[in-house]
């Protein structure tokens, strides 16, 4: 009895008891832990790869928007149009479906593709309709008194009002609408012009991106209402709570939900410009079907692990401490911060094999670090190239699509003038690769640009440019200039809806150049100031309209360093004023005076 209590209250025993129940822990722990782990961060890799689909999907679908709304202002700005709905009557009632018509075949070849896919409906406020595609003389031309979004159309007086779902009884289909109320120069209401598409052809934009079949996308207004669904019964209801959704998924952009008693992957994402917001709901089961091999594998290595735990602690309990305490103060170097430490070689294969594992742990940390540090260096390079050579998709796609706008209305000398100054910028910008040219060059570039708007805005405003002479040959970086006056055209002047005027000075002010841009605009309060300056809107979220802002001062931070940059003044209605201040330099950037 006494030699079987000796032998229980042996070191060997109480290590080897001490081992199992260790060796049992961090079995479960780390197999429990590591599984739960990479469930969270498979489920976190897919929902970002899912938000990356949904952003592509409303970039299509902003696009399908985008469609619709140039569609609806060519007729609505025509005036044979605003003439024809002005004294529509029965009487001139077949001509003006004569001219629709000629019009919608234009407004299409215009367009020169086959996927807009929409049609048109006028109808006045005497009654008199217009379809673009055949209907019966019963046909009720969307009528939008009695509808729910009649008051929508009332309150935007002449805006475009969208339309989600509407059921057009008479074509079988649903469609989405760019609907709008057309107004005689009174203000009076004489018609209600709608241009719709099939939400079935919104659905074809993203179907080939639904996952395996098995998950359900949605595409949804601010306010819940389904404008396009996979689940096509459910297009035209309001299908979701938006704030109950925005509280419950907060900045992550996705959650876990049960829906019908089922666990599911539920993804967002909001698009600022379209208003819309894209839902992707994924059933969890579906997702974690490839960790079932995984949960196996690890509760395998578990049990193999607990196996052979136990025949090492037999075997090495009475003589384990000694090369674990080394091994414990060799972690402990590292845990201080010495990556350079080599752990020391014990009498023990495994414990050796342990050594040598985290020898080379380190070695691979040390070599990731050295490697994260040059991506860095790298990424900062490549942002600094992105940042110089960006020039706006849009402002391409805009320039060319009023020059084609041009050649169909034979203004072929205005057209001919704004693709000089085109092909004149685009070979400025992209001809040559230095990073920095003088500002004569790039102020010469801004006028260029300058008269390019003015042409594609119909002389909606003026620009004045001016530099001295002790500025002109000093060189600042590429493409400084032209996105602030941008910024002042689209957000300042275009939105004030008046005459504006757009100032640009470049001055030498002892070794620095100070460059002014400066606009009569609608102007800016103290914190939206800071917003632009924070590269936010006032949600905390990115501010894409004015985000070149805050890149041209970061820009300018890393060609200078901390004290240069620029600063934003303003007052609501009374204007922006930005001004740049960069140190006067050779080409070669080295700090020397100009």
């Amino acid at each position: 009895m006494g030699n079987k209590k000796r032998k229980l209250g042996s070191i060997r025993t109480r290590m080897m008891g001490m081992l199992l129940l260790v060796n049992v822990a961090i079995i479960l722990l780390l197999s429990t832990t590591t599984y739960a782990f990479y469930r969270d961060t498979f489920v976190q890799e897919i929902a970002s790869a899912r938000a990356d689909v949904s952003r592509q999907i409303a970039e299509r679908t902003k696009q399908f928007k985008a469609n619709l709304y140039t569609v609806s202002n060519l007729y609505y700005t025509d005036p044979e149009f605003r003439a024809y709905t002005r004294d529509l009557s029965q009487e001139n009632s077949s001509a003006f479906r004569d001219y629709m018509e000629k019009t919608t075949r234009q407004v299409i070849k215009s367009f020169g593709q086959d996927d807009l896919n929409f049609y048109v409906v006028y109808l006045s406020a005497d009654g008199i309709g217009y379809c673009s595609r055949s209907v019966s003389e019963n046909y009720d031309y969307m009528n939008p008194e009695g509808r729910l979004w009649y008051r929508d159309l009332s309150r935007e007086n002449g805006g475009i009002v969208d339309v989600a779902g509407f059921k057009d009884d008479e074509l079988g289909i649903r469609v989405f609408s760019a609907a709008r109320t057309v107004l005689d120069e009174t203000g009076d209401p004489v018609g209600y012009l709608m241009v719709n598409a099939d939400e079935r052809y919104m659905y074809q934009m993203y179907h080939d991106v639904i996952l395996g079949g098995k998950s359900e996308i949605y595409v949804t207004t601010d306010k819940g209402q389904i404008v396009s669904s996979s689940k096509e019964k459910i297009v035209g209801y309001s299908y979701f709570n938006m704030q109950t959704l925005e509280d419950r998924i907060g900045d992550r952009g996705y959650m876990i939900a049960d829906i019908a008693g089922e666990k599911a992957l539920f993804t967002r994402y909001c698009d600022p410009e379209s208003k819309f917001t894209i839902f992707e709901e994924i059933p969890l089961e579906s997702l974690l079907n490839p960790l079932a091999a995984v949960q196996r594998t690890t509760v395998l290595l578990a049990a193999l692990a607990l196996v052979l735990g136990t025949l090492l602690a037999w075997h090495f309990s009475d003589r384990i401490a000694r090369p674990i305490r080394s091994l414990c103060a060799d972690v402990k170097c590292v845990e201080e911060g010495d990556l350079n430490h080599k752990f020391s070689s014990n009498h023990y294969s495994e414990v050796d094999d342990l050594s040598q594992g985290m020898d080379k742990m380190l070695s691979q940390i040390r070599s990731l670090i050295a490697d994260v540090q040059q991506q860095e260096e790298q990424k900062r390079k490549m942002e600094l190239n992105w940042l110089q050579a960006q020039i706006n998709p849009h402002f391409i796609y805009n320039t060319l699509f009023s020059v084609k706008c041009m050649v169909e209305m034979e203004r072929n000398q205005d057209a001919a003038t704004m693709l000089t100054l085109f092909i004149q910028m685009l070979r400025d910008t992209l001809s040559s690769s230095d990073k920095m040219i003088t500002v004569k060059e790039q102020m010469e570039g801004l006028q260029q640009y300058l008269a390019l708007q003015k042409l594609r805005y119909e002389n909606a405003f003026d620009g004045f440019v001016e530099y001295d002479d002790a500025a002109a040959d000093c060189y600042i970086p590429k493409l400084l200039i032209q996105p602030l006056a941008e910024n002042a055209i689209q957000h300042g002047i275009e939105i004030s809806g008046q005459g504006g005027m757009i100032t640009v000075i470049a001055r030498r002010q002892g070794d620095a150049i100070s460059i002014e841009v400066e606009d009569n605009g609608v102007g800016m309060t103290k914190e939206r100031i800071a917003e632009v300056m924070d590269g936010t809107d006032a949600s905390g979220k990115p501010d894409r309209p004015h985000i070149g802002v805050r890149n041209i001062h970061e820009r300018i931070r890393l060609y200078f360093g901390e004290p240069w940059g620029l600063t934003i003044e303003s007052e609501p209605g009374e204007g922006t004023k930005i001004t740049i201040r960069v140190p006067a330099v050779t080409e070669t950037g080295e700090g020397k005076s100009c």
